[in-house]
């Protein structure tokens, strides 16, 4: 496991430096990776988007379908919690305090009705996309606190940022604090520790949905594996896609 976390490590930091030396280029990959990533955790939660959804949504364009009212709004309230997450990673010291967590779950659900408010579940629901154990109602404020504090602890400052994400995200989904997006909020916490510290958001594919909902029924090592799978993909095809555009450009350049 050791070895992974320093291949990642030295993966993150050359591709880094190699956007840092092409910034139109990294503009271009970081529109197409956030689409990827909204349509992703999207999927992760049942909801299949088309490109031409996705980007009818957040070019805000009007619909008449109330249920396309609905989706786009969704979508559009995934960027905003996205841009918030990004913020967040780019202060000098990493949040993860119940003001990050509440105002993550109202961005995610602003102007959606039962879904603005910050409120913690009541009852454990019987029909939800998750079906490991989750904590009972009564539980949510303490444990949920526990996992703040340990994330103002040494223990936590102490962990590979991997770790950090991974322990954060499947401790976050065991107390499971609100009926709706809670796994949208675990995911957001996690990419917000992995930007804070310099690397690419985690994106699980789609394909691993099953994967991911398993992940959860296990240990947090469980979840960390899957995510190391997902970085190490994100990396490689990071990496063959600015160098595809450079290739391009360069191709053109000769003409």
């Amino acid at each position: 496991m050791r070895s992974r976390y320093v291949d990642i490590d030295d993966l993150s930091e050359d591709f880094r430096d190699l956007l840092a030396d092409e910034p139109e280029i990294a503009q271009d990959f970081q529109r197409k990776y956030e689409l990827s990533w909204l349509y992703h955790d999207s999927a992760l939660e049942g909801v299949v988007l088309t490109g031409l959804e996705m980007a009818m949504a957040l070019a805000n364009q009007p619909v008449a379908e109330a249920t396309a009212v609905s989706l786009y709004r969704e979508v559009q309230n995934a960027k905003s919690a996205i841009d918030y997450v990004r913020s967040e990673a780019a202060g000098k010291k990493l949040r993860v305090n119940l003001t990050v967590i509440k105002k993550i779950y109202e961005t995610l659900g602003a102007g959606i009705e039962g879904k603005s408010a910050a409120e913690y579940r009541k009852d454990i629901p019987l029909h939800r996309a998750y079906f490991h154990e989750i904590a009972p109602p009564a539980r949510i404020p303490f444990l949920l606190g526990k996992l703040v504090d340990f994330c103002d602890s040494s223990e936590f400052r102490g962990l590979h940022p991997i770790q950090k994400a991974s322990r954060v995200s499947h401790a976050f989904m065991q107390v499971y604090p609100f009926t709706e997006n809670s796994g949208r909020v675990a995911r957001l916490l996690a990419n917000q520790v992995l930007l804070h510290h310099g690397y690419l958001p985690c994106i699980i594919h789609a394909t691993d949905r099953q994967r991911y909902y398993e992940s959860l029924r296990g240990p947090e090592a469980v979840l960390r594996e899957l995510m190391l799978d997902a970085l190490e993909n994100a990396l490689a095809n990071a990496d063959k896609f600015v160098r595809s555009a450079m290739e391009l450009r360069a191709k053109k350049a000769a003409r």
